[in-house]
Order: C-alpha cells, then sequence, then structure tokens
C-alpha cells in the first residue's frame, strides 16, 4: 500500500493515510518499519528490471529452449524421470543452460 500525499503529515493518532486501518505510528510513522518497506521495495524492482531486460534481450536468459526459443530462469524437473530438466513453456528436454556472465 502507497502512501497518499495529503499535503501534511498526520498526527502519530491519526489514521495513516495509505487505508490500512492502523494508526499512522504503527504503519508508516513507524521508521523502521519504513526502512524495510524501502528496502524490500529497491529488491523486487530491481527483480523487475532485471526480468525486463531479459524479455528485451539486453542481458541473457539462465536457461533457453532450443526447441520453442523460450528463455527462463529455471528448468522444471521432470516427475516421471528423476534429474530429467524440461522447458516450462513446452515441455521438452532439448534444454541449454546459458553461460554466466556475472550479472
Amino acid at each position: 500500500m502507497g502512501l497518499k500525499p495529503t499535503g501534511h503529515e498526520p498526527g502519530r493518532n491519526e489514521l495513516c493515510p495509505c487505508g490500512s486501518q492502523l494508526k499512522y505510528k504503527y504503519c508508516h510513522g513507524d521508521e523502521s518499519k519504513r526502512i524495510i518497506a524501502n528496502r524490500v521495495a529497491n529488491l523486487k524492482m530491481m527483480q523487475l528490471v532485471q526480468q525486463e531486460q531479459k524479455k528485451r534481450g539486453i542481458i541473457p536468459w539462465n536457461w533457453e529452449c532450443e526447441e520453442c526459443g523460450h528463455g527462463f530462469d529455471e528448468p522444471v524437473e521432470s516427475r516421471l524421470v528423476a534429474g530429467t530438466l524440461l522447458c516450462p513453456k513446452c515441455g521438452t528436454t532439448n534444454i541449454k543452460e546459458n553461460e554466466s556472465e556475472g550479472v
């Protein structure tokens, strides 16, 4: 839940303007919670940016299916044959691991 700008910072005992129905002091007014929330939001944003870079071909996927051309980070393990890796899109075993570039 994002904090909605209201023009003024609410008092500690007022309801938080984010809509959580908590007092401001227990929600966005708590500095330690705000720091943790910012760290989590930054981590998630970095993951989303990296995923978009992979979709656009800026950085390579960890795995690629040679059958359908689908790129992905982790293959699916076969339930029928232990140790067999499958493409999550088409289910073929014709996949290759791309070389890591330290990204």
